[in-house]
C-alpha cells in the first residue's frame, strides 16, 4: 500500500462526500460517483457540482466503472433512523456493492458513515467479498473514519475536532493515517479498533442527547415553580464541578437521532438503555411540548389564536449552524400552524430553497417581515445575539405583544415596558 500517486474514490456525493472530496483534492486526484437513491427520504444540504473547488481535481463520475483506478475508497452516505428508531442500513450496503464490484486488489475502503458498533465488520465486510470476490485482510483491506458533516457548515473559525481513524490491522492503519495526516495534519487520531472508533463516535452524540434532554426537563419543572431557570444555572455555575448546557433547540437534534443506533444495538445485546432512550423521548417531543407552551401563554394574553401574526427567528439545528435537517423547529411551526396562527419565518443562515423543498416552509428575508403579535426567537445566531432587543423590538405591532425567547439570550434587564417575556 502506498501513498504516492494516489487516486481517492468517494462513494457519494451529496451526503457528506462532496465536502470530504474537497478535503482530499487538495492533496490528491479524487474520483467521486453518487447514488441516485441517495435522495429517497434524505434530500441533501444545498451541495451541488458547483461548490466544488477552485481549480479541483475532482473528477464526478456517471458510471461506477472508473472507481478501479482507486487505491483508497471513502463511503460516506447516511444512515437514516426508521420511523420504528432502527438504522437503515440500506444505502450504505448498497454503496458496498458499488465498492465492491468495481474496486482493484490491494485497495482499502474506508467506511465513513456514523454506524452503531459491528458494523463495518460484520455488515460492510461480508457485502464487500462478496461482491469483490475478494478477501477482506488478504486481497482488500477495510478501515473507518466517521465524518463530521456539521464542521462543514460552521464558521472557519470554529475549532475542529480530531479525525478519528481505525484499520482492521496496524499496517492498515498507518496507511490511513499517513494519507489523512496529509490532507488533516496533526489532527489525526488512532484509534485501538474499528468498533471502539464506532463507538466513539456515538458516545460523543450520546453526551449531547442526554446533556440536552436533561437541561430541557429542568427547565420544564422551573418554568412550573416559576423560578428563571437562567438564573439557577448562573447560580449552579459558581460550583467548580458544574457542566455548562442550556435548554433549548441548540442541541442538534440531527445528530442526536444517531444516539438510536446505540440504543439498538444495546437491545440486540440484551440490554435496555433507560437513560438514553429517555433522553431521547424528552428531545424528540421539544417541538411540541414548546408549541404547547406558546399556545398557552398567548391564550392567557388573549391574543386571537386564529388571526394572531407570529415570526419565527432560526430555524436550523444549532446556532451559526445552516444545517436543517431534522431541526425540531419545524416540528414547534407544524404544532402552531394547526391553531391557525399566521406565521412568518426567517433565517439568515438557511438555506431557503432546501427549507422549501424538505419542510414545505417559506423563508422570508428580515426587511420583509410584517409586524407580529409575537416573536419567536428559537435559534438565535450571532448577528441576533449582537444587537439583542433592537432586532426583535421592529418586528412587534406594540408593547402588548410577546417574545418568546426559547434559548434566554436577550438581556431580561432591558426588557421593554410592558412587552411581555416568556423564557424557557
Amino acid at each position: 500500500m502506498m501513498s504516492e500517486n494516489l487516486i481517492i474514490g468517494v462513494i457519494g456525493l451529496r451526503h457528506a462526500g462532496l465536502p470530504i472530496a474537497n478535503d482530499f483534492a487538495k492533496m490528491y486526484p479524487v474520483l467521486v460517483y453518487d447514488l441516485e437513491e441517495e435522495f429517497n427520504g434524505d434530500p441533501d444540504f444545498g451541495l451541488s457540482p458547483g461548490n466544488l473547488i477552485s481549480g479541483s481535481t475532482i473528477e464526478i463520475l456517471n458510471t461506477p466503472e472508473k472507481m478501479s483506478e482507486a487505491a483508497l475508497l471513502i463511503i460516506t452516505v447516511p444512515v437514516t433512523i426508521s420511523v420504528s428508531k432502527h438504522p437503515d442500513l440500506s444505502l450504505l450496503l448498497k454503496a458496498c456493492e458499488v465498492a465492491g464490484s468495481h474496486m482493484k486488489k490491494g485497495a482499502v475502503v474506508v467506511i465513513s458513515s456514523i454506524v452503531y458498533p459491528g458494523v463495518t465488520q460484520e455488515k460492510c465486510i461480508p457485502v464487500l467479498e462478496r461482491f469483490s470476490g475478494l478477501e477482506a485482510g488478504k486481497q482488500f483491506f477495510v478501515g473507518y473514519s466517521p465524518d463530521d458533516l456539521r464542521e462543514y457548515f460552521e464558521s472557519p473559525a470554529a475549532p475542529k475536532s480530531a479525525k478519528i481513524i481505525a484499520g482492521q490491522n496496524p499496517s492498515v492503519l498507518d496507511y490511513i493515517s499517513e494519507v489523512y495526516m496529509n490532507v488533516f495534519g496533526q489532527r489525526v487520531h488512532k484509534a485501538e479498533s474499528i468498533k471502539a472508533a464506532e463507538a466513539a463516535e456515538l458516545v460523543n452524540t450520546v453526551q449531547q442527547t442526554v446533556n440536552a434532554a436533561l437541561m430541557n426537563e429542568l427547565a420544564a419543572i422551573f418554568k412550573l415553580m416559576d423560578i428563571d431557570t437562567q438564573e439557577v444555572l448562573r447560580t449552579a455555575a459558581v460550583k467548580k464541578d458544574f457542566l455548562r448546557f442550556s435548554p433549548g433547540f441548540g442541541s442538534n437534534h440531527g445528530k442526536s437521532q444517531d444516539s438510536y443506533q446505540l440504543t439498538h444495538r444495546a437491545l440486540a445485546a440484551g440490554h435496555h438503555p433507560e437513560i438514553i432512550l429517555s433522553a431521547l423521548r424528552v428531545n424528540d417531543g421539544l417541538g411540541h411540548s414548546i408549541a404547547n407552551s406558546i399556545i398557552k401563554e398567548m391564550n392567557q394574553l388573549n391574543l386571537p389564536l386564529q388571526s394572531a401574526a407570529v415570526v419565527v427567528i432560526g430555524v436550523t439545528t444549532k446556532e451559526d449552524s445552516a444545517i436543517i435537517e431534522k431541526s425540531r423547529v419545524f416540528d414547534m411551526i407544524e404544532e402552531l400552524q394547526q391553531f391557525g396562527l399566521q406565521i412568518q419565518v426567517a433565517d439568515s443562515l438557511a438555506d431557503p430553497e432546501q427549507v422549501e423543498l424538505q419542510f414545505g416552509i417559506h423563508l422570508t428575508p428580515w426587511q420583509e417581515l410584517a409586524p407580529a403579535d409575537a416573536v419567536i426567537l428559537a435559534v438565535p445566531h450571532q448577528e441576533i445575539r449582537d444587537i439583542g432587543w433592537k432586532s426583535i423590538r421592529g418586528l412587534l405591532k406594540n408593547e402588548s405583544s410577546i417574545v418568546f425567547d426559547i434559548k434566554s439570550v436577550l438581556d431580561k434587564k432591558k426588557l421593554p415596558e410592558s412587552l411581555n417575556l416568556w423564557r424557557l
